[in-house]
């Protein structure tokens, strides 16, 4: 759950976000999601981009959390996924986004569209619900970049293909992994 009170001792560099979560100490992290600012400075040796798709570049994991960044180009966007029961948040580092939620209606078994929020620099937003899918587009008029906390990798998740109106499976990969090309 995320914390609307600012902390006495903020978080004020990735650095400082990835050692936290390296040595278990998730709660900081957790709570002060809407209130830590990171300069795209911290982000710099993380970020790639590519026209064609939004990126994944990898910061830090182990068997207990994720910290991805991802690269989007203008009007790049998701497919409609959910997270797999795993808490998720993202936290926008630049540029704006749209939210879309979405969950699938349990009688007809559609995908039912729910609300749309638009997010911007600094916003986090919070997927904790296991019924819940959603999906983020870029709205800035050039690039956006946001920083993704997952309580457990995701290896894989499920997207509603909009074409087939059918749910599938997809492996997910990184595009950098700590900065590095994969």
């Amino acid at each position: 759950m995320v914390s609307n009170t600012a902390p006495q001792n903020r978080i004020s560099t990735l650095d400082e976000m990835v050692r936290l979560l390296k040595n278990g100490d998730y709660n900081p992290v957790l709570s002060q999601a809407e209130h830590t600012t990171l300069s795209l400075d911290d982000v710099l040796p993380y970020l790639h981009f590519n026209k064609g798709r939004y990126t994944r570049n990898c910061i830090a994991r182990d068997d207990y959390f994720e910290l991805v960044l991802l690269c989007w180009e203008q009007g790049q966007k998701t497919a409609i996924h959910c997270h797999n029961n795993q808490e998720c948040w993202v936290k926008v580092v630049a540029g704006s986004f749209a939210e879309e939620l979405y969950r699938i209606n349990n009688t007809s078994g559609e995908m039912e569209y729910i609300s749309t929020e638009m997010l911007s620099q600094h916003d986090v937003t919070a997927v904790e619900d296991a019924n819940i899918f959603h999906n983020l587009t870029n709205k800035s008029r050039g690039r956006s970049i946001s920083l993704h906390l997952y309580m457990k990798p995701i290896e894989e998740c499920r997207i509603y293909d909009e074409e087939t109106s059918q749910i599938k499976r997809v492996s997910l990969s990184y595009d950098t992994l700590e900065g590095k090309p994969c």
